[in-house]
């Protein structure tokens, strides 16, 4: 072991045993592994050791530490309870094979099977995949309107899968009500394991009855599993590619013997047990994660939408390409492992930390939950966040804090498996269905040998088709379907090698070697081994390879020893190559690694390269990386090896890409900036089915809106942000309609006299174009507008009508702010409302004024992400106040309609008076936001949360939120929870239609908080309003000086004067919209 002085090591920092004897700090019945989550609040060190009934447990947490504990030369995996009592119905299981005392077991299964989980294999696994995926499907359709045992089922369906795909056998569990008693049979058991290890030496024996329903459970588990296999040796049961025809045909490789009996028994078991527990608790923590992020589930929604219209079935190669739901997937594992540690021992004495002794065969656990929310590896740890998983910022991610399929060679074989079930099973179940929480169900985690939620019940019903967004066709052109380009190498070499223990790269190799053949190349086709033995000295190269946890492939580990002693300089020197790197994103630390040496080695060596490295992530669109690289390989090569070549010319034309600040100067302000979207998610829920719209309508869409500032741009919590919008097309359409002018009409603009304009002069430009971007077509009409009108017809009826508004009488005037002001009613409305009336183009433009830049406030916070702005928009539509159709809002219409990627112009403004919090944290808060109006708190707590995350001491907030429906529009209802769980906010609700709730708005909730309210005034509590400024907020301001009346026994007189020297303190700030 490393040597360390001894003034340098310490002890491991340690909480109260758990003797044998001794009762306190009891270890709980149920949950244990939670109970040591809570423990390791106490060590931010990242590391504690806890007694447990004599021995020395340790619990590791701390990334750094980790990376230690994770190296295998000096850490195994002992199988301690309550492994070691799994192993009384798993054996020597891949899951439960000793190291040591099982020989090679575990080695032989691991080679045998490991062909049974490559990339070609989960083609071949996914036609039973999807069968009973369809069956789940089937049953919940059924089930509609009625709550449903999420995890139960998904439970069943991952048990089926498994039991399909891999041994041919049909549990057939949703044809019936109850699970299968083999299920109940695992189940129990698991249970008991549990029990057994948690309990003191010599119990287990006093439990006789518990013990014989043990060993009946693991009987009938055995007798089942002994009968599958019996009859697959009798031919009576098809499926010899999958794995149990592996496991009773195939020989290890290296020893050239089978698996015995009782192994092929024990890993059978074992597969049916990992194929499905912990696959069945990510489903169902994922779903619940959605039901909780209503962003990440819009984006769920687009993407299953987008790639499988309608009622397509999808196949393999569309479920590959998903981008969202795979993200959705590992950001679920991240907060939800549902194996929730790993269990390792030090091989020999050590130290880790520099500072922490650990002996060798102590008990050491690295914990997932801890683990995977370490704030020294994961930016807002409790957040649920599925950008995390976008490449650049995978790529970022801490090696070793992310272990949610365990590690090193030990680690769970079966993940891709794993991953496409779950992939296709969340796909079809978003495709057809949507949830209600209807019983505002709470997180409550059971621990078994896995952990999942308990008790999870959701509501289904059918999504309806005006519920999926429509997209165009999507291009699943297959690689044969593409124009090949012409490439002939008559007289060229092209040794093709790979690096495969799966066979994936191998398909690939053997892909690249055919092609190549066809274009006349002089090809041979080889391992790595062998290419170790046959290096080329001319021609190409093209090495396709992967990496198994950071190592050599089994049939490139020779070729691997010959990298690391060094190919010799300039033996490649003639030689061109082309490397593709398979490999799987998921595993961080070692994502890449054979290949990087690969290419490495071939550079030293003088060998030139033909095209960067490729890669092709298992983890993602596999076929599709693949499929991209080798195009681009044969397009490059084409350019040398064209069988049909002719000189390319330079386009003649120049194209000079212009932004909308050169395009519309006078309208986009100097001060404004390109702000591109990085998100744009729908907040509300549809609401059919939770209350009786007679009471109160649902409300339309509202949108979370991520903008990107450039760089340098910087703003404060509170701030605005300016929106430069443009006009909806089907309003523009109106507009061009009513004026005689077609949308492509090309237009240029004089401006004889000169002066200042809004408008573009003196350039071409299409009447769309100049609708769209220039003029404010939803302004109510002045009377001076109107006036004009009343010039442009010549109708004896009309114009009368226009001058009622205009006559300077109290009779024209009140005529007007009733019928034109009151009514909102635009140019655009009269105009059509007084066929008539006939203004030239030009006239109208010149009546039209400028499109506005609107102002929202700013929902997030700078110490989250400084380069990232959120707004919360609420769509402004519905019927038009006019009763000329329906209207909708210019800017909130725009905004709801922004993809990704798009850039919009704007700027960050401070608001007057501003609107900030106060400078101390310790301050508590009064935050007051009913609907959007929550949009600049959410920035002030997301600031708190970020501050109490550092050890800032913050005031308590006391947040009054307000919507219609908890499960339609409660915005931001998770992130709410989790800070009030923090302990830096209590929130107070008021649901206006929801009978028999407490409060139907934010005002009587704050009456109803009155104590609270109060004693938060007392203790020097700023108080925030936002929001609609016509009734709430004088309706919150009259709550707030009930509240002193009754305090203090003051009249109305004094409780406004208080309120009025709260303002003038600036500790009553209002940020009020009409």
């Amino acid at each position: 072991m490393t040597t360390h002085a001894a003034n340098d090591l310490r002890p491991t920092p340690s909480s109260q045993g758990i003797p044998v004897l001794d009762p306190a700090p009891p270890l709980p019945d149920t949950n244990p592994v939670a109970f040591f989550g809570e423990l390791s609040k106490q060590f931010p060190e990242g590391i504690f050791s806890l007694n447990i009934a004599g021995q020395e447990n340790v619990f590791v947490y701390d990334p750094d530490l980790v990376t230690e504990v994770s190296d295998e030369t000096r850490f195994g995996k002992p199988i301690f309870a309550p492994l070691s009592h799994v192993r009384d119905y798993t054996g020597a299981g891949l899951f439960t094979a000793h190291e040591v005392d099982d020989g090679d077991a575990w080695g032989m299964a691991h080679r045998i099977l490991m062909p049974a989980f490559s990339q070609r294999a989960m083609k071949n696994y996914y036609g039973q995949m999807l069968e009973i995926a369809q069956s789940l499907v089937g049953k919940w359709a059924n089930a509609e309107g009625e709550p449903v045992r999420i995890t139960d089922d998904y439970t069943r369906l991952t048990l089926d899968t498994i039991a399909l795909s891999g041994f041919g056998y049909r549990f057939d569990s949703f044809a019936e009500e109850e699970l299968h008693p083999f299920l109940n049979a695992l189940l129990e058991a698991l249970v008991e394991s549990m029990r057994r290890s948690q309990e003191l030496p010599g119990m287990t024996a006093l439990r006789t009855d518990d013990d014989k329903r043990y060993r009946k459970n693991i009987q009938l588990m055995r007798d089942l599993v002994e009968s599958v296999i019996k009859e697959r040796r009798q031919g009576m049961s098809s499926g010899e590619d999958d794995l149990l025809g592996l496991m009773l045909q195939a020989t290890d490789p290296d020893t050239g013997r089978p698996l015995d009996d009782d192994n092929v028994r024990d890993q059978v078991v074992t597969f049916l047990i990992a194929g499905h527990e912990t696959t069945s608790g990510l489903l169902s923590f994922a779903t619940y994660s959605l039901m909780r992020n209503p962003h990440a589930l819009a984006q769920a929604y687009a993407e299953v939408d987008r790639l499988m219209p309608g009622d397509t079935v999808p196949d393999y190669d569309t479920i590959m390409k998903m981008d969202v739901i795979p993200r959705i997937l590992e950001e679920t594992l991240r907060l939800w492992a549902p194996i929730p540690q790993i269990m390792k021992a030090p091989l020999e004495d050590t130290v880790i930390g520099g500072r922490y002794e650990l002996k060798q065969g102590t008990k050491t656990n690295l914990l997932m939950g801890p683990l995977h929310t370490h704030p020294k590896a994961w930016e807002r740890p409790h957040e649920f966040d599925i950008d995390r998983w976008l490449p650049e910022n995978r790529a970022r991610h801490h090696q070793h804090a992310y272990k949610p399929f365990g590690n090193g060679r030990r680690a769970c074989i079966g993940r891709q498996f794993a991953l496409t079930e779950a992939r296709l099973a969340l796909a079809l179940v978003l495709q057809k269905f949507k949830f209600s929480d209807t019983t505002d169900y709470k997180m409550d985690v059971r621990e078994a040998l896995t952990r999942k939620p308990g008790d999870f019940e959701l509501v289904i019903r059918r999504r309806q088709e005006h519920e999926r967004a429509v997209f165009g066709a999507v291009d699943l052109q297959s690689d044969d379907e593409r124009q090949q380009t012409a490439v002939s190498g008559v007289g060229v070499n092209l040794t093709v090698a790979h690096g495969s223990s799966l066979g994936s790269c191998e398909d690939l190799a053997r892909t690249i070697a055919d092609r190549g053949e066809r274009s006349g190349f002089g090809t041979t086709l080889m391992s790595l081994d062998e290419l170790g033995d046959n290096l080329p000295t001319e021609g190409l190269l093209v090495v396709v390879a992967a990496s198994y946890n950071g190592k050599a492939p089994d049939n490139a580990q020779r070729f691997d020893d010959l990298l690391g002693a060094g190919l010799p300089e300039g033996s490649l020197s003639n030689v061109r190559f082309a490397l593709l790197g398979a490999g799987n994103t998921q595993w961080v630390a070692t994502y890449q690694a054979f290949p990087k040496r690969i290419e490495e080695g071939l550079l030293a060596a003088g060998a030139t390269p033909v095209v960067e490295r490729g890669i092709a992530d298992a983890a993602g669109d596999f076929d599709g990386m693949a499929s991209r690289w080798m195009d681009t390989l044969w397009a490059t090569l084409a350019e040398e090896y064209a069988a049909d070549t002719s000189e390319a010319s330079g386009p003649r034309y120049e194209v000079q890409l212009l932004t909308e600040s050169d395009v519309r100067p006078a309208i986009v302000s100097e001060q404004a900036y390109p702000l591109k979207v990085v998100a744009n998610e729908e907040l509300v829920a549809d609401a059919t089915g939770l209350w009786d719209f007679r009471i109160e309508p649902p409300r339309p869409s509202a949108r979370s809106i991520t903008f990107e500032l450039p760089e340098g741009v910087t703003y404060d919590t509170g701030n605005h942000l300016a929106v430069f919008a443009k006009n909806e097309p089907a309003l523009v359409n109106r507009a061009l309609k009513r004026l005689g002018v077609g949308y492509d009409q090309v237009l240029r603009l004089d401006l004889p006299a000169g002066g200042r304009t809004h408008l573009p002069v003196g350039v071409p430009v299409t009447a769309g174009i100049l609708l769209t971007e220039f003029l404010e077509l939803q302004d109510v009409a002045t009377r001076s507008q109107i006036h004009t009108l009343a010039e442009y017809t010549q109708c004896p009826w009309t114009r009368p009508q226009l001058q009622a508004y205009t006559a300077d009488t109290e009779e024209a005037e009140e005529r007007y702010s009733k019928e034109i002001l009151g009514k909102r009613v635009s140019v655009l409305g009269l105009l059509e409302r007084f066929p008539a009336v006939e203004p030239p183009l030009a006239v109208f433009l010149e009546m039209t004024g400028p499109i506005r830049p609107r102002f929202y406030s700013i929902s997030s916070a700078p110490s989250a992400n400084p380069r990232h702005v959120r707004l919360t928009v609420g769509l402004l539509e519905g019927p038009a106040l006019s009763g000329d159709g329906h209207y909708r809002g210019t800017c909130s219409s725009y905004i709801a309609g922004l993809e990704p990627g798009d850039v919009v112009y704007g700027y960050v403004r401070v608001p007057s008076p501003t609107f900030a919090p106060p400078a101390d944290p310790a301050t508590p808060l009064i935050l007051i936001g009913p609907g959007t109006g929550i949009a600049p708190l959410r920035g002030f707590l997301e600031e708190r949360a970020w501050q109490h995350e550092r050890g800032i001491q913050v005031g308590l907030a006391q947040v009054f939120v307000g919507c219609r429906h908890p499960e339609h529009d409660y915005f931001y209802r998770q992130e709410m929870r989790d800070w009030e769980q923090a302990g830096i906010a209590q929130i107070h609700t008021a649901y206006s239609a929801v009978t028999g709730h407490p409060a139907r708005f934010v005002q009587n909730a704050i009456v109803g908080a009155a104590d609270t309210v109060w004693q938060a005034i007392e203790d020097g509590a700023y108080i925030y309003v936002c929001g609609d400024g016509r009734r709430m907020a004088p309706a919150v301001r009259e709550a707030l000086a009930a509240i002193h009346r009754q305090k203090t026994g003051s009249d109305d007189e004094t409780a406004q004067h208080w309120l009025a020297q709260l303002e003038a303190d600036e500790r009553y700030q209002q940020d009020v919209f009409a």
